[in-house]
């Protein structure tokens, strides 16, 4: 039996909270997921992005604990923006 395909689009705080859940409540071995991230790292606390600046660094903002997607077998294009969905062809476009 092939993978279940999936794509997210965006890998911002909701797109990962997304993930998180997924892995939680499914077998994500059995799933080939690819991640379209356009920002040049992984998701972020945009929330709280000024107050961090002047007493955290970069990393600190991050949302992702280091190997998690590595860890769950989850393809990140990071810096890679989609830029078109064929649906009936279920091909997604990037930028790249």
């Amino acid at each position: 039996m092939s993978k279940l395909k999936l794509v997210v689009i965006g890998n911002g705080m909701v797109g990962h909270r997304y993930i998180e859940d997924l892995v939680e409540k499914a077998d994500v071995s059995q799933m080939d997921i690819t991640v379209f991230c356009e920002e040049p790292r992984v998701a972020y606390d945009r929330v709280h992005l000024s107050s961090y600046f002047s007493h955290h660094t970069a990393d600190e903002l991050s949302l992702v604990k280091e190997g998690f997607y590595e860890k769950h077998g989850i393809n990140m294009l990071i810096g890679e923006r989609a830029i078109n969905i064929n649906r009936e062809n279920r091909i997604v476009y990037s930028s790249t």
